[in-house]
């Protein structure tokens, strides 16, 4: 399976931008990077009225958009898939980022900031560290908001 890293924390956390900032940083350093996102509510990355819409909604469980520069595949489930069987479809990358998924398991990276997190996520044996705008009480490795490169050396040396 694929390296990979969870960024997780609560809505308008910051998940997005940090993990925007270190797809750069770690494209610019040579690696290939996958991005999983993981959107909690229905969602369509097809607009009404175009063909791969058209096939979609007369029900066909695959569709398939292929351009010059890349291709998509829309896969239509009756069920909401795990990490792990997401995972299996990432080919020929170094590490896979991925935002969200905080109930699965895996190495995690929670994404803390004061005033916008409800809160602190529950206290797990998966997160191997923290970024936040405050100091927090804990052994674990903390990073601030403005330590990008320090976080993606950090991401990089995981096992």
């Amino acid at each position: 399976m694929t390296r990979f890293v969870l960024l997780v924390g609560y809505s308008d956390s910051g998940k997005t931008t940090l993990m925007t900032s270190l797809i750069r940083i770690i494209k610019n350093r040579g690696y290939k990077v996958a991005a999983v996102k993981h959107a909690a509510h229905k969602y369509s990355m097809d607009r009404p009225g175009t063909d791969s819409w058209q096939y979609a909604e007369a029900g066909a469980d695959q569709t398939i958009v292929v351009g010059p520069e890349s291709y998509n595949i829309t896969v239509r489930t009756n069920h909401p898939p795990c990490l792990a069987e997401i995972l299996e479809q990432v080919k020929d990358v170094d590490i896979a980022l991925v935002e969200g998924f905080k109930n699965e398991p895996g190495p995690k990276i929670e994404i803390y900031r004061f005033g916008h997190s409800p809160g602190r996520l529950p206290a797990n044996d998966d997160i191997i560290a923290v970024v936040s705008d405050v100091q927090l009480e804990g052994d674990l490795k903390q990073f601030r908001f403005s330590q990008h490169e320090d976080l993606a050396d950090f991401i990089l040396n995981q096992p």
